[in-house]
C-alpha cells in the first residue's frame, strides 16, 4: 500500500511539473474570472492564436531574410590537386582565395521583393487579430452562456420545487379522497420531467465550462467560476451605415487583403526586374603555387554586367503570371467586402428582430406566472384539475426560460456585430500586446 501511495504521489507531482513546464494556465478553485480576465486569457494561451503568432514570426524572419541581399556576400575557398606524371616528379598545387561579391542594381527587385515581404508580414498580423476577433466572440458568447444557463437552472430548480409541491398537494388530495389516484401519478410525472429537465441543464453547464476551459488554452477538467458582466447594446443601436463604415476602418480580413493587394503588386515588381541588366562589383584576393601555397600571392577587383538577352519567355510569363494574381486579389477584395456587408446586415436584421422579441416573453411571463397563481388556487380548493396545475407549472417555466434564452440570443447578436464590425479590434490588439509582450517589428 505504501509503494502504490509513492507511486500515485509521485505521478502527481510528475503530472504538476508537466504542467509547469508547457506553461498550461489553471484557475484557482473558487477564484471568480471576469470578463477581461478570460479574454486576456484565451490571447495568451489559445493555441490557435499560438499558431498563427508562430506564422507572423516565420513571416517576420522572411523580411529579414530578404534584407540579406543588401549586404555583401563574403566567400572562402580552397583547392587541392596532385598531378602525378610518368616521366616528371609529382606536383603538389593548392590555392587558397577570399572573395567579396556586392550587388549593386538588379533593376529594383531586391527592394521589391524586400516590401512584398514587409506587406506579407503586415498581412499575417492583421489575419492573427482576425482570428484574434473570433475567439474573443467564442469567449464571450460561452461566458455569457454560462451566465445565462445558471439562471436558467435557477428558474428549473424553482420548477422542480413547485412539482414537489404539486405532487405532495395531490397526495394529500388522494388520501383525503378528494382527488382520484390518477392526479398523484401525473404529479409524479411531472415531477420526473422536471427533474430530467435540470440534470440536462446541469450536463449542458459542465459542457460550457469545458467549451471555455479549451478556448482560454486550459484542459476541460480545470474549475471554473465566474464573476457577472454585462455589455450594452451599443452596436445594434447604430445605424446600418455607421456598421458599415466601422467595419471599413477596422475589420482586420479587409486590411488584411489590402495588405495581401500591395505583397502582389510589389512582386510584380520584383519579377518585372529580370528584364534589366545586374551589375555586382567583386575583390578577390588568394595565394595559390605548387607544395602548399609556396608565396605566390595574387589580388583582384573588378564588376560585372549581365544582360538577360533571352530567356526563353520566362520573365514574360512570370510577369503576366503576377498581374493576373494581382488581379484576382483585387476582385476577391471586392467580393469580401459585399460578404462582410451581408454578415453585418444579417447581424443587424437578427437583433433588431430579436430584441423585440424580448418585450413579447416579458409580456409572457407576467402572464404565465399568474396563470399559475391562478391554477394552484383552483386546485386547492378543489375547483381546478391537476392537470391544469401542472400545465400551467411547464407554461410558467418555459416562458421564464424563453425570456432568458431571448436575452441571451440579443447579447450574441450584439457580439457578432462588434465582431463583423471589428468593434473591438484596437483592444483586442492592446490586450495582446500586454499578454505576449510588444512584437519587434521587422
Amino acid at each position: 500500500m505504501k509503494r502504490e501511495a509513492w507511486f500515485k504521489g509521485g505521478f502527481l507531482l510528475l503530472f504538476a511539473a508537466t504542467l509547469a513546464l508547457f506553461g498550461v494556465p489553471s484557475a484557482r478553485a473558487g477564484e471568480p474570472l471576469t470578463l477581461a480576465s478570460c479574454v486576456t486569457l484565451a490571447l495568451k494561451h489559445n493555441y490557435t492564436l499560438r499558431a498563427y503568432a508562430s506564422e507572423c514570426r516565420a513571416v517576420a524572419m522572411e523580411v529579414k531574410q530578404a534584407l540579406s541581399s543588401f549586404y555583401p556576400t563574403l566567400s572562402v575557398g580552397t583547392t587541392f590537386a596532385r598531378k602525378d606524371w610518368e616521366d616528371y616528379p609529382r606536383e603538389d598545387d593548392a590555392d587558397l582565395t577570399f572573395r567579396a561579391n556586392y550587388n549593386l542594381f538588379r533593376g529594383g527587385g531586391d527592394w521589391s521583393t524586400f516590401k512584398s515581404k514587409q506587406h506579407a508580414y503586415q498581412t499575417s498580423e492583421y489575419d492573427l487579430l482576425e482570428e484574434s476577433l473570433s475567439v474573443v466572440a467564442q469567449v464571450q458568447d460561452t461566458f455569457f452562456a454560462i451566465l445565462s444557463l445558471k439562471n436558467r437552472l435557477a428558474t428549473l430548480k424553482k420548477s422542480v420545487d413547485a412539482a414537489a409541491l404539486h405532487e405532495k398537494l395531490a397526495r394529500k388530495r388522494v388520501k383525503a379522497g378528494l382527488s382520484p389516484l390518477s392526479d398523484e401519478l401525473r404529479a409524479k410525472v411531472d415531477l420526473a420531467n422536471a427533474r430530467v429537465d435540470l440534470v440536462q441543464a446541469q450536463r449542458d453547464m459542465k459542457t460550457l465550462k469545458h467549451t471555455l476551459a479549451i478556448l482560454m488554452g486550459q484542459p476541460p477538467s480545470a474549475p471554473i467560476a465566474l464573476e457577472k458582466a454585462s455589455v450594452t447594446l451599443e452596436a445594434g443601436e447604430k445605424t446600418l451605415r455607421e456598421l458599415y463604415d466601422l467595419a471599413k476602418k477596422n475589420r482586420p480580413v479587409l486590411r488584411s487583403y489590402q495588405q495581401q493587394i500591395q505583397e502582389l503588386a510589389w512582386a510584380e515588381k520584383s519579377v518585372k526586374a529580370d528584364y534589366f541588366p545586374t551589375l555586382e562589383a567583386y575583390a578577390e584576393a588568394g595565394e595559390s603555387g605548387h607544395h602548399y601555397l609556396p608565396n605566390r600571392n595574387y589580388w583582384s577587383l573588378g564588376v560585372e554586367l549581365r544582360y538577360p538577352f533571352f530567356t526563353g519567355f520566362s520573365t514574360r510569363y512570370a510577369v503576366a503570371n503576377a498581374r493576373a494574381r494581382l488581379e484576382a486579389k483585387r476582385w476577391s477584395f471586392q467580393q469580401k467586402i459585399l460578404e462582410v456587408q451581408k454578415e453585418i446586415a444579417d447581424a443587424y436584421e437578427q437583433f433588431k428582430s430579436d430584441k423585440q422579441v424580448i418585450e413579447a416573453r416579458e409580456i409572457l411571463v407576467k402572464s404565465a406566472l399568474e396563470n399559475l397563481k391562478v391554477a394552484r388556487r383552483r386546485y386547492e380548493v378543489g375547483v381546478g384539475s391537476i392537470v391544469e396545475l401542472t400545465d400551467a407549472r411547464v407554461d410558467a417555466t418555459r416562458a421564464a426560460i424563453g425570456l432568458e434564452n431571448a436575452r441571451l440570443t440579443v447579447l450574441g447578436d450584439e457580439i457578432e456585430l462588434r465582431r463583423t464590425t471589428g468593434w473591438f479590434a484596437p483592444w483586442v490588439k492592446s490586450l495582446e500586446e500586454k499578454a505576449n509582450g510588444k512584437k519587434s517589428k521587422p
